[in-house]
Parts: C-alpha cells; sequence; structure tokens
C-alpha cells in the first residue's frame, strides 16, 4: 500500500476452527481480488499480548458487502446481512461465523452511539481512523504474516498504554459507550490511561447516560471479573464515570464510619477493600452483591457515640440496602434472578453472625438454604475488611471469629447430605393418611422437615413411621 509501512510480520498459523475459518475466508477474498483483507480488533491485540483470543474474529476489507455476500454464498456458506447499514455481513459455516466489516469512513453521529451514515473506502488507514483505541487499530494480513500499524498501537502495547484515535473528546463524542470501554481496557489490560485522556472521560462523563443499561452492564461485568476491579471503580471514581453510573456506590465516598469498627476508612474504602478480599473464582452476582452489600449505609448513617467513643451507626441498612440494590440492577437490565439473589445477599449479609446462636431447626434452614455458601464468601470477606481499633486507637486485627463459627456449623452440616433431600413426598403422604390433596399436606410435610432438621427422622423409613404414627393418632 502505497506510502504506508509495515509495521512487523508475524509467524501466524490457524489452530482452532474460528481461526481456520478466517483464513479460508481471507483465502477466497484474496483469490476474488480483494487482497487488501485483514483481521482487526481485539483478537490482533489479544494476540500480540499473549493473551487469549477473543473466539469471533473480525475482518476488514475492501470489498463492497454485495460482493462480500455474492462471493459466500457462490460457496456454499451462509451469509447473513447482519449490519448491512453500516457495511457488516455475517459469514457462516459448520457452527463457525466470522463478521467482515467493508472499510468504511463515518459520518455524523445519533444517539451517541452509531454514525448515520457511512461512506465505503479502498483505504485501510482511513478504516483505522473511525476505530476507538490505537491498540485496536491493528491490521493483520494472514496470508503475508504483514502487520499494519497506522497510529502507533505497536508502541502503545508496549508501553502498556491506552489512548485514544486522534481527539479523544471527538471519540467519545462519537460514541459514550467508549468512556466505559476506556476504563474496562485499562483494568483488563493492566494499562494506564493518559491524564489528558482522563480529563477527556471526565469532561464527558455525563455523555454515558446515552448509552443503555445493558450495554453499560457489559462492561461493567468484564471489569467486575477482573482481578484489577478496585483499580477500575476507582478510576471510575476519579473520572466522574462512577457518580453517572453507580451514584449510590459514589455516596459511599462521602459516608464516614467509626474508627472502632472501620478505621480502614469510609464506606467505599471498606467496600473496595472487601472486593479485595474476596476469594479468587467468586461468581459474578456474589461480586456484585460485596459491591452493593453496604451500599444502605449511605442513607442510614446516624452519628451517635458508644463506650464514650464517637460511633456512627446504620440501623436497617440491610433493609434499605436490599431496596436501592434492586433498583440499581433494574436500572441495569440484570436479570431477574440476578436481581432477586444479588438483592438477598444485601439483605442478609449479616445473617451468619445470628446463625450460631440460632434454635437448631432454623440455623439448619439457613445452613441448607443453597445461596448460603456465596453468603458466607461475603461474609468472610466483610468482616476481613472491617479493621478495628482498641480504646486508645491502635489498629486491631480483623475479627474474623464469627465467620469461623458459622464456617464450622456450615461444613458439619454440609457432611450429613441426607439433610439436604426431602425424605418423604405430598403423594406419600395422601397415600399413608388417605387424604386429598390442599394445605394440610403441606403443613405435614413441614412437620416431617422439622422433625428431619431436628435430628429425630434420619431416614426415609423414619418419615413413613412418622406418618403411620400420625395417622393412627388422627384416625
Amino acid at each position: 500500500m502505497a506510502g504506508d509501512t509495515i509495521a512487523t510480520k508475524l509467524n501466524w498459523t490457524p489452530k482452532n476452527r474460528q481461526e481456520k475459518l478466517a483464513f479460508s475466508l481471507i483465502k477466497f477474498l484474496h483469490a476474488a481480488g480483494f487482497v487488501k483483507t485483514f483481521i482487526v480488533g481485539g483478537y490482533v491485540r489479544d494476540l500480540l499480548l499473549r493473551r487469549p483470543t477473543d473466539p469471533m474474529l473480525d475482518i476488514a476489507t475492501e470489498a463492497r458487502p454485495e460482493q462480500v455476500q455474492k462471493l459466500f454464498s457462490k460457496k456454499g456458506f451462509r451469509v447473513i446481512p447482519t449490519g448491512l447499514k453500516h457495511g457488516t455481513v455475517t459469514v457462516r459455516k459448520n457452527g463457525q461465523q466470522a463478521e467482515i466489516t467493508t472499510f468504511r469512513t463515518e459520518g455524523k453521529y445519533e444517539d451517541f452511539r452509531r454514525p448515520k451514515t457511512v461512506k465505503y473506502v479502498n483505504s485501510p488507514k482511513l478504516d483505522a481512523g473511525r476505530r476507538d483505541f490505537t491498540i485496536n487499530a491493528l491490521y493483520f494480513d494472514p496470508i503475508s504474516g504483514e502487520l499494519w500499524d497506522y497510529f502507533g498501537g505497536l508502541k502503545d502495547l508496549k508501553a502498556k498504554r491506552l489512548r485514544f484515535i486522534g481527539s479523544a473528546k471527538a471519540r467519545i463524542t462519537e460514541d459514550a459507550l467508549r468512556l466505559m470501554r476506556a476504563v474496562r481496557f485499562a483494568v483488563v489490560l493492566g494499562f494506564t490511561l493518559s491524564p489528558k485522556d482522563r480529563q477527556a472521560i471526565r469532561r464527558s462523563a455525563k455523555l454515558i447516560k446515552n448509552i443503555s443499561g445493558e450495554r453499560v452492564k457489559q462492561e461493567l461485568d468484564k471489569m467486575m471479573l477482573s482481578s484489577r476491579r478496585t483499580f477500575g471503580l476507582k478510576l471510575m471514581h476519579l473520572t466522574g464515570l462512577l457518580e453517572q453510573v453507580l451514584p449510590e456506590i459514589e455516596n459511599l465516598a462521602k459516608t464516614p464510619q467509626s474508627k472502632n469498627y472501620h478505621s480502614e476508612g469510609n464506606v467505599f474504602v471498606h467496600t473496595l477493600l472487601a472486593l479485595d478480599k474476596l476469594e479468587a473464582g467468586t461468581d459474578l452476582p456474589t461480586i456484585y452483591a460485596m459491591l452493593l452489600h453496604d451500599v444502605g449505609k449511605g442513607h442510614t448513617a446516624v452519628k451517635t457515640r458508644k463506650r464514650g467513643r464517637q460511633h456512627i451507626s446504620f440501623h436497617g441498612h440491610q433493609e434499605q440496602g436490599e431496596a436501592l440494590a434492586k433498583q440499581i440492577l433494574s436500572r441495569l437490565r440484570f436479570s431477574r434472578k440476578d436481581v432477586e439473589d444479588i438483592s438477598w445477599y444485601v439483605r442478609h449479609h449479616h445473617a451468619p453472625v445470628d446463625i450460631p446462636k440460632m434454635r437448631v431447626v432454623k440455623q439448619r434452614r439457613w445452613l441448607l438454604e443453597p445461596r448460603f455458601c456465596n453468603l458466607l464468601k461475603i461474609f468472610r470477606a466483610d468482616s476481613a475488611a472491617s479493621i478495628p481499633t482498641n480504646s486508645r486507637g491502635k489498629t486491631l486485627p480483623a475479627d474474623m471469629r464469627l465467620y469461623q463459627q458459622a464456617l464450622k456449623l456450615y461444613q458439619k452440616v454440609s457432611r450429613q447430605p441426607v439433610l439436604r433431600k426431602r425424605l418423604v413426598g405430598g403423594r406419600e403422604v395422601m397415600k399413608i393418611l388417605k387424604i386429598k390433596e390442599g394445605p394440610k399436606v403441606g403443613q405435614i410435610l413441614e412437620r416431617v422437615r422439622e422433625k428431619q432438621l431436628e435430628g429425630k427422622i434420619k431416614s426415609k423409613k423414619d418419615a413413613l413411621n412418622f406418618l403411620k404414627k400420625f395417622q393412627q393418632k388422627t384416625s
């Protein structure tokens, strides 16, 4: 390509089915005369960073959409005009697919998300100029092994630097989702954002409100699954994005805590520390529950005195937190099940405190709740992130005794699998007691369950004998 310089050459061989599909598609396009055809975007970036690559490969080409459709339809591929308005065609075969997009420049954007018009061009450099970050604008030709870099993406990869292409303000105004993508890439890749780009994000942070909750959530999910999630929340806080996306969490930075129980700092600082204390491999709903576990404190703080020291109480913050969590999760379009589970964790995140004091039936009901294992993870991290002080203000180790007590009880019950299953069903109750379906069946099943949790019924045989004796008493 005249006037351009090949940045480097890669020794690349397609290994998996997706890579082999992309390679064959590009070979077909080359053979048809469209030699300006490349693998672009995240796959190339991650390949160079030696990270796990995205299974979905994006292809950019000089071929027009109608030419792509005609070429691959003739060759027996399934061709779907998924984004024809913007020059994108999806090509499928044998369960694999790739998106092929024509080189383009873009007109004015509408709704801060998509261009109103596009203009097809023959230049990959012009096409690269419309992309978001330099590290996502690398063009790889797998046939020749040539890698083209028009905006210094390779230098930025080496320097672990995230940089907008051209004007950060222009890129953000075109597509406001780039505000969240910038933070997410910095978090997931371990890259830095320049002070200039941070300022650009801060000045434009309000634009994120033009983006749907679903799309914002997708970026948040990737960030929260990262081991650097707390860095991401701090970066959102510094750039003003947290105030726009999660104002309820931003409010926690203005909510102080008592130094006798929380010398680590305000509720936001405590929340970040608790997130860091979560064990590796924690699932996404539990991570979000940890983020939101104290969200109610921002609305329930009351200054008092306790044992002669200044104290801040948060009575009712669990219930207030549950209500706020439901609002936040609904706003971000979480699934109904996730809303239910996460808000349950928020409401009950102190429940393990009371477990050792409960009577055995109630205690075992809690310990056998399917979500209790994750609730324990939250309680453990919450306890480890609460740093008390003595009367002289000296920092003490986190108090993990209540967690250890709850854990031992949970482990003890977990070693008794018989407690997890109901020993008899409604049909057996109706048959033995000779009663019809109705509320009474449920009441009797509940009595059997209570006896089972008390340890007085230990097998199906015991349960059936209990029903027979019950039948004799009532007959």
